[in-house]
């Protein structure tokens, strides 16, 4: 049961920084710092669902990355894969990486239904 209520925080916790997001509009390398940081929340919630006791190291990237895709609808994998792509370009504008994030959420919210 723990690893519902980490799975809760960690999206929870994503949900709070997005709450703030709109006002680093005028600041592109924080917003997209910040999304990414709500993009690695959302995928340590999926991830928390994996593991009953937590290990003792924090997971990679490309372990979050595994874990969340394996989580996924075939359809959200590609929406999933392209917000990605979103978020950690150097190309992004402010709107798109909002929109982004905010779509990623969604999807997470999506799997996480049945605790939240």
């Amino acid at each position: 049961m723990a690893y519902y209520i980490r799975a809760k925080s960690y999206y929870r916790y994503a949900l709070d920084l997005f709450k703030d997001l709109p006002k680093l509009k005028n600041n592109l390398a924080e917003l997209q710092k910040r999304a990414q940081e709500i993009f690695k929340l959302g995928m340590k919630a999926v991830w928390a669902l994996s593991y009953i006791t937590p290990p003792e190291k924090s997971p990679e990237f490309e372990e979050l990355w595994e874990k969340t895709l394996e989580s996924l609808d075939s359809e959200d994998i590609p929406k999933i894969e392209k917000i990605k792509n979103i978020l950690f370009s150097d190309t992004s504008d402010e709107e798109k990486i909002l929109e982004a994030t905010k779509t990623f959420l969604e999807i997470i919210k999506k799997i996480l239904q049945p605790i939240l």
